[in-house]
């Protein structure tokens, strides 16, 4: 069982957060969830899988569940994703920053919300089929994500180097935990309110005022980690709400669950929230350092 974090290389590291490799035979593994909830957290990825394929739904496991493809974009999502995994999981994601997968994508992202599985072959061709041959045939996994890089620095667009508003955006949310004033930016940037949503909706996919909830709620998450006591009203007010029926209201419609029941609910469920684990059950260390 393995779950590792590479880094990528200098060039991509502007719009790629890491690459995280996953090589587990589910079939000898009864110590990890196989049932994972992806939480939102405002950035799409891309997986390739030279293994087995895992299953997805945006309704929960009770519902039918859909293979992905072999290699598939994951697009900005607004509501959690269960993923069920079987047989022997081999596979690279590519974790973009917020705006990163527009900088290889031409497109309008906000086409592709909620999209968990959008076919990669059908944006770059025969070069994708290419490419997971490499990546199964390859001796370590230093030359796999060495073959991944070649493939992404060819495919990255033109890049200018001015000031990117949506980038200075986002870095003003997190520091602020999602609780900033976005008119308040229309003098500093020199654009107005509007400009700026239709901006983050072709690059990220997502508006400004749905952004700013994701990494509210996601820092809630943190602070359930680390203070599991905590209460609820206490922790409402933390994350920036004004009371808890809001904070209750938006957590659920995010993680699909209320943070109450997500407290003292017994759930066989791995919770995967801005790229960390939220869990009922411990990981193990692999896991935990991963994701």
């Amino acid at each position: 069982m393995k779950a590792e974090i590479f880094s990528p290389s200098a060039l991509l590291s502007r719009y790629i957060d890491s690459y995280m490799l996953v090589d587990i035979d589910w079939r000898k593994t009864t110590d990890v969830s196989k049932v994972w909830r992806l939480i939102p957290y405002g950035k799409a990825s891309m997986l390739f899988l030279w293994g087995d394929k895992h299953e997805y739904s945006l309704n929960g496991t009770t519902s039918a569940m859909q293979l992905t493809r072999q290699a598939f974009m994951v697009g900005q999502l607004t509501q959690p994703i269960w993923l069920k995994f079987t047989g022997h999981t081999r596979l690279i994601k590519i974790q973009f920053k917020s705006s990163g997968m527009h900088k290889f994508l031409p497109v309008n992202m906000e086409e592709f919300r909620n999209v968990p599985s959008l076919d990669l072959e059908a944006v770059w061709g025969k070069a994708v089929h290419e490419l997971l041959d490499q990546l199964h045939e390859s001796l370590s996994d230093t030359e796999r994500i060495l073959k991944l890089n070649q493939f992404l620095e060819k495919r990255l667009l033109k890049q200018n180097d001015a000031i990117d508003y949506v980038d200075y955006t986002i870095k003003q949310m997190k520091d602020s935990n999602g609780n900033l004033s976005i008119k308040g930016l229309e003098h500093e940037l020199g654009i107005s309110t509007r400009q700026l949503e239709r901006l983050f909706r072709v690059k990220i996919g997502l508006s400004p005022k749905e952004m700013s909830k994701i990494i509210r709620l996601n820092s809630a998450f943190s602070s359930l980690e680390t203070e599991p006591g905590m209460s609820l009203t206490s922790l409402s007010y933390q994350a920036g709400y004004y009371d808890q029926a809001h904070f209750s209201r938006e957590f659920k419609g995010l993680a699909g669950v209320s943070p109450n029941k997500l407290l003292t609910e017994s759930s066989n469920e791995l919770f995967v929230t801005h790229g960390q684990c939220f869990v009922k059950q411990k990981p193990t260390p692999a896991m935990a350092n991963a994701l």
